[in-house]
């Protein structure tokens, strides 16, 4: 008899899972005016539990909670069940923090995100105290809150011994105060509010960091180069455990982890908070205004080839994507043979409009000009000064390529040719070519 009984529970659950999968698919496109919480969680049960109740209890606005189950096998995704108003996405295989915030992005419907560690312990007025420093100026791309423990600015010191005084403690902090409200250069990825619009712009997290660390460090320099400033809600004060999932790995696995994220860091932004500074200074000096010149989706360059995650190759240019008919990945030879093919997300591809389908004539001839060695200087070029840095024009403006590992990465490396500083003065200044972001997962 309880065999059966299983049997039709999980024919149900089943059952009501692809009812629910099909509902999310009818809706995806349709935003509602709340907040996404997004919550990746590996094994630690218990913990993620205390952080739901601590939600439920302590969040009257409106919002929706996303569980990314990354692979648990201590029975996450079975002590889920049980809870209401959750959607849960469960990973078969371990992708890492970036890997299950993508998924979460995929899945939030919200006009806000926050991503959230399952680790922490919210408080009374966390999150309203946090959507009103968000949005009180247009330019604020992403908020944080403070807590006992964390790296940076946003650990402060506290009185209490345990959770009975954490929350008195957090009752008499999380009073509403625009003078606790601080901007800064970095953001911990811990608890992490964001505008929709932003998460639009800028893209998914990099896949390319493994496990955890450094994928915020990433998205912070993003946001930053495209216009967005990051601030502490120093008026929301939570509690964090600290680094629950990191600290289970073998100290061995993870000081190598630590080591590859970094080195990995360092080769898409060099020294990127000293070169952040000398651009917010500029822009603040010439007085330039946030939404004076809008911001490349995902500081994409032009006149390249891109892919889907299924394959399908794009010619991006001018702001449109064109998909060349009946081309994938295995055709990139033949269409010139120095061509190199970026895969882009699909959110970033629906969002360039469609200029429609190119025969493969089409493409060839557009990859031959791109490639032309004695190329004037004009739309789409690719540039070298004598100090080394490059260049692309768009626009009618010379934008920096931030990195030769963004060059090569975009594919635009060997399509430069030097000039003289001279000749690159006649163009403005644009928005620079970020470094691209890597996917794993074909969904994305």
């Amino acid at each position: 008899m309880k065999r059966s009984g299983q049997t039709l529970f999980d024919k149900g659950y089943r059952a009501g899972y692809e009812r629910g999968k099909t509902a999310g698919y009818e809706d995806f496109e349709q935003p509602f005016d709340g907040t996404s919480i997004i919550i990746p969680t590996f094994n630690k049960k218990d913990l993620l539990l205390q952080c739901l109740d601590s939600i439920e209890a302590n969040t009257p606005f409106p919002y929706e909670l996303i569980i990314v189950d990354d692979g648990s096998d201590d029975g996450t995704p079975e002590a889920l069940r049980t809870r209401r108003r959750i959607r849960v996405a469960v990973h078969e295989r371990n992708k890492g923090f970036a890997g299950a915030v993508n998924t979460g992005l995929m899945m939030a419907k919200g006009k806000t995100v926050l991503i959230l560690n399952n680790d922490v312990i919210v408080t009374e007025h966390w999150l309203e105290n946090m959507l009103t420093c968000l949005h009180s100026s247009p330019d604020i791309g992403a908020v944080g809150p403070v807590t006992n423990y964390i790296g940076g600015e946003q650990q402060i010191e506290v009185p209490y011994r345990d959770l009975t005084g954490m929350r008195e403690f957090a009752a008499s902090r999380n009073r509403l105060d625009r003078t606790k409200w601080k901007e800064t250069e970095r953001l911990v990825g811990f608890c992490l509010l964001l505008r929709r619009e932003v998460v639009q712009k800028i893209g998914f997290f990099d896949e390319g960091f493994r496990i955890g660390n450094y994928e915020d460090d990433d998205w912070s320099a993003r946001l930053r180069l495209l216009g967005w400033r990051l601030v502490i809600a120093g008026d929301s004060f939570i509690h964090h455990l600290g680094s629950e999932t990191i600290r289970s790995l073998d100290a061995r696995l993870f000081e190598r982890i630590e080591q590859e994220n970094k080195a990995y860091f360092h080769l898409k932004w060099g020294q990127v908070h000293e070169r952040l500074r000398q651009i917010e200074r500029k822009r603040k000096e010439r007085g330039q205004a946030f939404t004076d010149q809008p911001p490349r989706i995902e500081g994409c360059p032009v006149q390249i080839l891109a892919s889907s995650g299924a394959g399908h190759l794009y010619w991006i240019d001018q702001g449109m994507r064109y998909r060349i008919k009946n081309a994938k990945m295995t055709d990139l030879h033949a269409l010139h043979p120095s061509a190199s093919a970026i895969r882009l997300s699909q959110q970033t591809l629906r969002a360039l409009p469609f200029g429609g389908e190119w025969e493969m004539e089409e493409a060839v001839r557009a990859l031959s000009e791109a490639w032309r060695g004695d190329r004037p200087i004009g739309e789409g070029a690719v540039v070298r000064i004598p100090d080394g840095r490059l260049f692309q024009i768009d626009q009618g403006a010379a934008r920096l390529i931030w990195s030769e590992y963004a060059a090569e990465a975009w594919g635009l490396k060997n399509r430069a040719r030097t000039v003289t500083a001279e000749e690159l003065a006649a163009y403005p200044e644009g928005w620079p070519v970020l470094p691209p972001i890597r996917y794993n997962s074909a969904e994305i």
